[in-house]
């Protein structure tokens, strides 16, 4: 009977060494549990710490203007006389739609800017062309109406600039406001468009150096060509521009004189590949031979007036 309990004693006393072996176990594998839990919540909060201030920046509120507005290629170049649209706006996180408006224009050298509000006739269509219409049916089609010489399309802020404008050669900068449904902001010299009256687009390689152009008078409209030969000034009549004339500049000739070729023109001269002839007179054994060299170039003609184009040969 003794050894009877004695086992039964043995049993139950292993029972509870074993039930005290998984307790342990069991309160180890959750004070671990527990760590890990701790250990990755201080984890994310140092990471959201970190992040808060970016967050705070780069996202702005519900109906917002974004502190990062901008327009991109803040410089730009235009040609006096010529149609152009100038502004691509980075309206970045800002709250959609935008509204812009010009606030001022200012010239560095402090010029006047009264030419941008001179008003130039547009012909605008207000039917549909389907085609085959008569001289009169497009007549009835369309409308003309004055428009500011520059203005700022006040839903994609595009600066836009029509042909037949006079503004002066000069670098001028618009301070423009930006608004939509929850405020406004100030961009001041927001887009400076530099604006030149003419432009050699490319000459020759045949000529000794780039062609030359001056602007002499505000009439009448037309160019005055001057070739150079070795240094020295043809007269009007040992230069030429029969060479290819179809795609050269637009004008009607005038007249030879000693100082150049004259040639009537209607502005803008647009752009076009041109080509200029020098008759060359050379004695050989006493005969007078006599050939041509052509080169050529592309020039732009913006503003109004009288022009000298130099060539050099």
């Amino acid at each position: 009977m003794w050894q009877r309990l004695r086992g039964q004693c043995m049993y139950w006393s292993q029972i509870r060494m074993f039930s005290d072996l998984i307790n342990k176990k069991a309160t180890y594998s959750l004070m671990k549990f527990q760590m890990q839990k701790l250990t990755l919540n201080f984890i994310l909060f140092i990471m959201g710490t970190a992040l808060l201030p970016i967050g705070c920046t780069e996202v702005p509120g519900l109906g917002s203007i974004a502190p990062d507005v901008r327009y991109k290629n803040r410089k730009q170049y235009a040609i006096s006389g010529m149609e152009q649209n100038i502004g691509d706006f980075l309206s970045s996180s800002s709250t959609l739609p935008l509204n812009f408006e010009v606030v001022n224009v200012w010239e560095t050298n402090g010029h006047e800017t009264t030419s941008f509000n001179e008003e130039i006739p547009v012909v605008t269509y207000k039917a549909p062309i389907v085609g085959g219409e008569s001289e009169e049916e497009l007549r009835l089609k369309t409308d003309t109406v004055m428009k500011p010489a520059v203005s700022l399309n006040p839903f994609t802020g595009k600066v836009e600039i029509l042909e037949g404008n006079r503004i002066p050669a000069g670098e001028y900068h618009f301070d423009i406001r930006v608004s939509n449904s929850s405020g406004s902001t100030l961009l001041q010299d927001a887009v400076v468009v530099e604006f030149k009256e003419y432009e050699v687009a490319r000459w020759s390689t045949g000529m000794t150096k780039a062609p030359e152009i001056e602007r002499v008078a505000d009439a009448p409209n037309q160019i005055r060509f001057v070739a150079h030969l070795n240094g020295m000034p043809l007269p009007g009549d040992r230069i030429d521009f029969t060479t290819n004339r179809a795609s050269g500049f637009k004008g009607t000739f005038v007249n030879d004189t000693p100082e150049g070729e004259i040639w009537k023109v209607n502005f803008p001269v647009k752009s076009a590949e041109t080509y200029c002839s020098w008759q060359i007179i050379e004695e050989v054994g006493g005969m007078v031979n006599t050939t041509y060299v052509t080169e050529n170039m592309n020039f732009v003609l913006g503003r109004p007036g009288s022009y000298v184009i130099k060539l050099f040969k």
